[in-house]
């Protein structure tokens, strides 16, 4: 299927906070996909060189655009940023520290929203490590990689403030709206885990940090929600 002949144009949103390390795999990947017509990359006011490795992709492809954030608006407020900038109502947005990426992916990930089979995908690792394996197969809600039809999500309650919380914010919108949900496979992709990035120590701090702002998000609005 080619999606640039279609009547829906799609584009790809990338929230990035310090990943100058990981972030190139993810924009090689995106850049062997002739039919997005726009790869939006929103630097979360980084601290590393992640925009320079941005700015040298756009170089090479115009279709890659960096919006950077002058203070930290964590993941919610980066995904809505770039989702805004897209022109496109069709859009995947992905982590940027994904490893093993390939096109066969972002296409399995497209196609089922496409053909109106579902209103919102999540791309679940597979055969990739046992930890990020087992991780999406315990909590497959949380996954950053998704397909879905902007205008069916850009209301949902909070999603700017949401931060770590924005995936939650998006399956609870979608739940409450009936929307159907796919999960897609996706063999051999995985991510470098936080403890990997910046020390176990930190890692873990991290962690604690994105559980707490999706719990936060969680009470706010489901547990209040009397009527579930």
């Amino acid at each position: 299927m080619s999606y640039g002949q279609t009547s829906q144009p799609v584009s790809c949103v990338v929230p990035a906070y310090n990943e100058e390390k990981h972030i190139s795999c993810v924009l090689e990947a995106l850049c062997n996909m002739p039919d997005l017509v726009k790869i939006v990359v929103v630097d979360d006011s980084s601290t590393d060189h992640t925009p320079e490795v941005v700015q040298s992709f756009c170089a090479k492809d115009p279709r890659i655009q960096l919006l950077r954030l002058p203070a930290n608006r964590g993941k919610g407020g980066a995904m809505v940023e770039g989702a805004n900038c897209t022109g496109t109502d069709l859009i995947v947005f992905l982590d940027a520290d994904l490893v093993g990426l390939n096109r066969n992916h972002i296409t399995a990930l497209i196609e089922p929203v496409i053909k109106n089979e579902c209103n919102m995908t999540l791309g679940i690792f597979t055969h990739g490590r046992t930890r990020t394996d087992w991780s999406h197969k315990v909590t497959p809600f949380l996954s950053g990689q998704r397909c879905i039809k902007w205008s069916d999500y850009q209301n949902a309650p909070e999603l700017k403030k949401a931060r770590y919380g924005v995936e939650v914010a998006l399956n609870l919108h979608a739940w409450h709206r009936k929307y159907r949900i796919k999960s897609i496979e996706w063999p051999g992709a995985t991510h470098v885990m936080k403890p990997e990035k910046i020390g176990r120590l930190q890692g873990m701090q991290s962690y604690f940090k994105m559980y707490g702002e999706i719990g936060a998000y969680v009470l706010r609005h489901f547990l209040k929600d009397k009527s579930l």
